[in-house]
Protein backbone atom coordinates (compact mmCIF):
# COMPACT_ATOMS: atom_id res chain seq x y z
CA UNK A 1 0.00 0.00 0.00
CA UNK A 2 1.46 3.07 -0.93
CA UNK A 3 1.30 6.36 1.59
CA UNK A 4 2.43 9.79 -0.14
CA UNK A 5 2.21 10.94 -3.78
CA UNK A 6 6.30 10.45 -4.20
CA UNK A 7 6.31 7.08 -3.31
CA UNK A 8 2.99 6.87 -5.73
CA UNK A 9 5.42 9.19 -8.68
CA UNK A 10 8.07 6.73 -8.01
CA UNK A 11 6.31 3.73 -8.91
CA UNK A 12 4.46 5.42 -12.32
CA UNK A 13 7.93 6.02 -13.49
CA UNK A 14 8.92 2.85 -12.50
CA UNK A 15 6.44 1.22 -14.85
CA UNK A 16 6.72 3.64 -17.75
CA UNK A 17 10.32 3.16 -17.62
CA UNK A 18 9.99 -0.68 -17.88
CA UNK A 19 7.62 -0.92 -20.84
CA UNK A 20 9.39 -2.23 -23.81
CA UNK A 21 10.20 0.23 -26.52
CA UNK A 22 7.55 0.19 -28.73
CA UNK A 23 8.62 -1.37 -32.72
CA UNK A 24 9.26 1.82 -34.92
CA UNK A 25 10.98 1.56 -38.32
CA UNK A 26 14.29 3.43 -39.44
CA UNK A 27 12.71 5.17 -41.95
CA UNK A 28 9.60 7.55 -40.38
CA UNK A 29 6.78 7.57 -42.53
CA UNK A 30 3.09 9.82 -41.55
CA UNK A 31 0.27 8.19 -40.62
CA UNK A 32 -2.97 8.27 -41.01
CA UNK A 33 -5.77 9.57 -38.79
CA UNK A 34 -7.20 6.02 -38.72
CA UNK A 35 -3.07 4.30 -37.75
CA UNK A 36 -2.77 7.46 -35.26
CA UNK A 37 -6.06 6.28 -33.35
CA UNK A 38 -4.69 2.62 -33.54
CA UNK A 39 -1.25 3.33 -32.42
CA UNK A 40 -2.98 5.43 -29.41
CA UNK A 41 -5.48 3.12 -28.46
CA UNK A 42 -2.57 0.59 -28.27
CA UNK A 43 -0.15 2.31 -26.18
CA UNK A 44 -3.63 3.92 -23.56
CA UNK A 45 -3.48 0.37 -21.67
CA UNK A 46 -0.23 0.60 -20.99
CA UNK A 47 -0.29 4.40 -19.69
CA UNK A 48 -3.98 3.65 -18.20
CA UNK A 49 -2.49 -0.06 -16.34
CA UNK A 50 -1.85 1.84 -12.70
CA UNK A 51 -5.77 3.19 -12.42
CA UNK A 52 -6.05 2.23 -8.78
CA UNK A 53 -2.53 4.70 -7.97
CA UNK A 54 -3.85 7.07 -9.97
CA UNK A 55 -6.85 7.57 -7.97
CA UNK A 56 -4.41 8.08 -5.17
CA UNK A 57 -2.21 10.25 -6.69
CA UNK A 58 -5.22 12.68 -7.50
CA UNK A 59 -6.76 12.36 -3.71
CA UNK A 60 -3.37 13.62 -2.58
CA UNK A 61 -3.16 16.40 -5.12
CA UNK A 62 -6.75 17.74 -4.37
CA UNK A 63 -6.12 18.38 -0.56
CA UNK A 64 -3.13 20.40 -1.67
CA UNK A 65 -4.91 22.18 -4.35
CA UNK A 66 -3.87 26.31 -4.29
CA UNK A 67 -6.47 28.87 -4.52
CA UNK A 68 -7.44 30.36 -8.05
CA UNK A 69 -7.02 34.12 -6.46
CA UNK A 70 -3.90 34.65 -4.34
CA UNK A 71 -3.57 38.02 -2.65
CA UNK A 72 -0.41 37.84 -0.64
CA UNK A 73 3.02 38.10 -2.39
CA UNK A 74 4.78 35.04 -3.33
CA UNK A 75 8.00 34.62 -1.85
CA UNK A 76 10.84 32.44 -2.94
CA UNK A 77 12.87 29.57 -1.45
CA UNK A 78 15.57 31.73 -0.53
CA UNK A 79 13.43 34.46 1.09
CA UNK A 80 13.26 36.78 -2.15
CA UNK A 81 10.11 38.01 -2.57
CA UNK A 82 8.76 37.38 -6.54
CA UNK A 83 7.57 40.21 -8.73
CA UNK A 84 4.62 40.76 -10.96
CA UNK A 85 6.86 39.03 -13.83
CA UNK A 86 8.19 35.76 -11.83
CA UNK A 87 11.29 37.51 -11.43
CA UNK A 88 13.54 35.72 -8.74
CA UNK A 89 17.06 35.18 -8.63
CA UNK A 90 19.15 31.87 -7.64
CA UNK A 91 20.79 32.24 -4.04
CA UNK A 92 24.41 32.56 -6.13
CA UNK A 93 23.15 34.32 -8.89
CA UNK A 94 25.10 37.75 -9.84
CA UNK A 95 22.19 39.83 -9.83
CA UNK A 96 21.36 39.69 -6.52
CA UNK A 97 24.31 41.56 -5.58
CA UNK A 98 22.12 44.82 -6.06
CA UNK A 99 20.26 43.89 -2.91
CA UNK A 100 23.19 43.08 -0.69
CA UNK A 101 22.15 44.65 2.99
CA UNK A 102 18.79 45.27 1.80
CA UNK A 103 15.41 43.82 0.93
CA UNK A 104 14.00 43.99 -2.81
CA UNK A 105 10.95 46.12 -2.66
CA UNK A 106 8.13 44.56 -4.47
CA UNK A 107 4.87 46.62 -5.30
CA UNK A 108 2.11 44.34 -3.56
CA UNK A 109 -0.16 46.11 -5.55
CA UNK A 110 0.19 43.89 -8.96
CA UNK A 111 -1.88 45.73 -11.74
CA UNK A 112 -3.38 42.56 -12.65
CA UNK A 113 -5.21 41.52 -9.42
CA UNK A 114 -6.29 44.89 -9.15
CA UNK A 115 -8.18 44.87 -12.52
CA UNK A 116 -10.00 41.52 -11.74
CA UNK A 117 -11.51 43.06 -8.46
CA UNK A 118 -12.88 45.50 -10.82
CA UNK A 119 -16.65 44.63 -11.32
CA UNK A 120 -18.24 44.10 -14.90
CA UNK A 121 -19.48 46.96 -16.16
CA UNK A 122 -23.26 46.70 -17.55
CA UNK A 123 -23.88 48.61 -20.72
CA UNK A 124 -27.22 49.44 -22.29
CA UNK A 125 -26.05 49.67 -25.88
CA UNK A 126 -24.49 46.72 -27.76
CA UNK A 127 -20.91 48.68 -28.87
CA UNK A 128 -19.18 50.17 -26.02
CA UNK A 129 -15.91 52.02 -26.40
CA UNK A 130 -13.04 52.07 -23.87
CA UNK A 131 -10.22 54.75 -23.88
CA UNK A 132 -8.93 53.73 -20.06
CA UNK A 133 -9.93 56.98 -18.64
CA UNK A 134 -9.15 59.19 -21.48
CA UNK A 135 -5.82 61.40 -21.28
CA UNK A 136 -2.60 61.01 -20.68
CA UNK A 137 -2.83 58.33 -18.24
CA UNK A 138 -5.35 56.39 -20.77
CA UNK A 139 -4.93 54.52 -23.92
CA UNK A 140 -6.24 54.36 -27.60
CA UNK A 141 -9.99 53.97 -28.21
CA UNK A 142 -11.50 50.70 -29.08
CA UNK A 143 -14.65 49.59 -29.56
CA UNK A 144 -15.89 46.34 -28.11
CA UNK A 145 -18.64 44.34 -29.58
CA UNK A 146 -20.81 42.62 -26.43
CA UNK A 147 -23.21 40.92 -28.60
CA UNK A 148 -21.12 37.48 -29.37
CA UNK A 149 -21.09 34.57 -27.86
CA UNK A 150 -18.42 35.52 -25.34
CA UNK A 151 -21.20 37.55 -23.82
CA UNK A 152 -18.61 39.52 -21.72
CA UNK A 153 -16.16 41.97 -23.70
CA UNK A 154 -12.44 42.81 -22.23
CA UNK A 155 -10.70 45.87 -22.98
CA UNK A 156 -7.24 44.65 -24.66
CA UNK A 157 -5.62 47.21 -23.05
CA UNK A 158 -6.73 47.36 -19.55
CA UNK A 159 -8.67 44.51 -18.83
CA UNK A 160 -12.02 46.15 -18.39
CA UNK A 161 -14.67 44.04 -18.82
CA UNK A 162 -18.35 44.78 -20.33
CA UNK A 163 -21.35 43.24 -20.34
CA UNK A 164 -24.71 44.25 -22.43
CA UNK A 165 -27.75 44.38 -20.12
CA UNK A 166 -30.58 42.88 -22.24
CA UNK A 167 -33.87 43.82 -22.30
CA UNK A 168 -36.30 41.10 -22.67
Amino acid sequence: MLHSPVQLVAVIHHKLACQPPLNRTRRRRRLSGDNQRANMAAFLPRILSFGKNTKVLLNGLRLSAAPAQQYSVQVSKYGETVTHTGQVYDENDVRRARFVGRQKEVNENFAINLVAEEPVTHIESRVVSCDGGGGALGHPKVYINLDKETKIGTCGYCGLQFKQKHHH
